[in-house]
């Protein structure tokens, strides 16, 4: 070949050059340059060019060990949840709606002000009521005073005075008659007086008793008034407190049922809104036959004790629910349609995310496994239909296992078979991995997210 051509140092800056020279030329010679950029680059590497093969990096990984240890067994059941409490508002007393002071589907608290009846005809019932209680107090004062009783004694103790000089008059006449030291006419007229001071005592006293008598009746009257009276005050603050509609428990309030401004009554309005207690919050399920005789004897201790939060709670959308629950109660019979038995139980509540109504599933340990085997539910991929997990062999490379999964235990799953008590899995920190990749592993913190 004529002259000497310039020589590229190296195959990236052979390339470029070549590059430029097929924008010049057209794209008819495009075949004919990538062939001779191939030629080119192994005539370069051949020509005392080193060897470009790459040195790769180890993978880093996170990792778990499988952990060995003694699980409760569960059996998931679908539930729903119920209102401790549910408790509908009605109008005790008739009058127009005035006030409506929450917001429908709110959390209300126990003796919260939610609604307020007109009051003005039950203030003024509560003011004629007081006035007649008033009035009645009044009349048993009067009934109570004695002044009567004491005219009645004052005439009485007058008549005990007459008779006793009356009886010393004839008992000093009386001898004196019986000599004919004095005449039978002054006799006569002495005994005749002594016989009227004994009338007179005799007639003070039945007045006397009867004073007394008609004063204890106008006493009973007046008491017997003042509690009808007392009566018909409390009659009248209840229902002047009637309109004042508050919360029974604390809970969420239904939509109302009511506009504000409407007439309301007990007859015609059988519910304003209904307050439902949901912290705790009911969750009902229920227990097959099979299981309930394999949980009868833990299940009777509730009649005795409050048993331990073992139940675990997923929502509609497969999420763990962060509380557990508790067994609280069990019907006292089977089903004879569905060959089960409804067991209640209580779940915490506190940001009001179960709701009345809401299906749920629920997990009930029924036994317990032995020496299970645990790893993180990051750890199990599913591989056309099988589960596997990536296990860290021999000089840090990855091993593809299939395994045998059980149930779930929190964020674990049970393995049956395919791994080894002590054994290292990958829970994240790699992509793309491949069985006999080398890896840089470390180990996972407790608690830490794995993906």
């Amino acid at each position: 070949m004529p002259g000497n051509p310039v020589r590229p140092e190296s195959s990236e800056q052979f390339t470029r050059v070549t590059r430029t020279a097929v924008v010049r030329m057209g794209a008819s010679a495009l075949r004919h340059v990538l062939l001779a950029i191939a030629l080119a680059s192994a005539v370069v590497s051949s020509c005392g060019g080193k060897s470009a093969t790459p040195t790769l990096k180890a993978v880093p990984v996170l990792v778990t060990k499988v952990v060995q240890t003694s699980v409760p067994v569960m059996v998931e059941y679908v539930a729903h949840a119920e209102s401790i409490q549910q408790i509908g508002l009605v109008p005790r007393v008739e009058g127009v709606l005035e006030d409506v002071y929450f917001r429908n589907g709110s959390v209300v608290h126990q003796n919260q002000v939610l609604m307020q009846i007109q009051q003005d005809q039950y203030q003024a019932a509560v003011q004629a009521a007081q006035g007649d209680v008033d009035k009645a107090k009044a009349q048993l004062v009067r009934a109570k005073s004695n002044v009567q009783n004491q005219t009645a004694e004052a005439k009485l103790a007058q008549a005990l005075a007459a008779y006793r000089y009356q009886k010393a008059q004839l008992a000093r006449i009386g001898p004196l008659a019986a000599k004919l030291a004095v005449s039978q006419q002054d006799y006569d007229q002495t005994k005749t007086q002594y016989d009227i001071a004994v009338s007179d005592v005799v007639a003070a006293r039945a007045n006397l008793q009867d004073v007394e008598l008609n004063q204890s009746t106008s006493v009973l009257d007046a008491q017997g008034s003042l509690a009808q009276a007392q009566a018909q005050l409390t009659n009248a603050q209840l229902n002047l407190s009637y309109t004042t509609i508050s919360s029974p428990v604390t809970g969420i309030i239904s939509f109302i049922q009511v506009d504000q401004g409407n007439f309301v009554s007990p007859a015609k309005t059988p519910t304003l809104a209904t307050v439902a207690a949901i912290d705790p919050i009911k969750v009902i399920f229920q227990l097959s036959e099979a299981d309930y005789i394999k949980l009868a004897p833990r299940l009777r201790s509730m009649q005795h004790k409050r048993l331990p939060a073992l139940l675990q709670l997923y929502l509609s959308d497969g999420s763990l629910y962060p509380y557990r629950g508790t067994p609280e109660t069990i019907n006292n019979a089977i089903d004879q349609q569905t060959g089960t038995i409804s067991v209640e139980s209580l779940f915490p509540n506190p940001q009001a995310l179960l709701r009345p109504g809401q299906f749920v599933r629920v997990d009930f340990p029924i036994s317990i496994k032995p020496d299970a085997l645990l790893v993180p539910q990051a750890a199990v991929q599913s591989l056309q239909g099988a589960s596997t997990v990536y296990v860290l062999g021999p000089q840090n490379k990855l091993q593809l296992r299939t395994v045998e999964t059980g149930t779930n235990f929190g964020k674990d799953v049970i393995i049956n078979s395919g791994v080894k008590a002590g054994e290292s899995v990958i829970v994240g920190g790699g992509t793309n991995l491949q069985p006999d990749m080398t890896v840089a592993p470390t180990q996972a913190p407790a608690g830490a997210a794995q993906h």
